[in-house]
């Protein structure tokens, strides 16, 4: 049986930005869940994930998944300050939400920053986003 640490996180979704009220410290789990589960891809806006602090997981997954006919943008943000947060790049690009349902899966191992932080930005069209993560340690 192994020891490691693990779990599993629901992403929150919200209009507003957490990142100007993100106090890294004393807050080692990440920023408190706000906002609903189900994202609404919706008009042109853009919503924003709470923030979770990975500094003790080496592997992530994450599962996305979109309902509806949205076309956006689907970024993962990451930051060791936790007071800036800049879009990974991905070869391949991720895939990303076209007019149809659809989903994927990202993996993150050796993830080497402290914080993720998902933002979607949509341009046209309606649905809901849902993003699932599994996160463990390799010792």
């Amino acid at each position: 049986m192994s020891g490691k640490n693990q779990g599993v996180t629901t992403y929150n979704w919200q209009l507003a930005n957490p990142i100007p009220t993100f106090l890294p410290n004393p807050h080692p789990g990440g920023s408190l869940p706000s906002g609903i589960i189900l994202g609404p891809m919706a008009g042109v806006t853009t919503i924003y994930s709470n923030i979770i602090d990975l500094a003790k997981m080496d592997a992530i997954g994450l599962e996305v998944t979109w309902t509806g006919t949205p076309t956006g943008i689907f970024s993962v943000m990451s930051s060791n300050s936790g007071a800036y947060f800049y879009a990974l790049t991905f070869d391949p690009a991720l895939a990303q939400p076209a007019g149809t349902p659809g989903g994927y899966v990202v993996d993150l191992v050796q993830y080497p920053f402290r914080y993720i932080m998902l933002q979607y930005t949509n341009l046209t069209g309606a649905g809901t986003l849902y993003v699932v993560e599994q996160h463990k340690d390799f010792n």
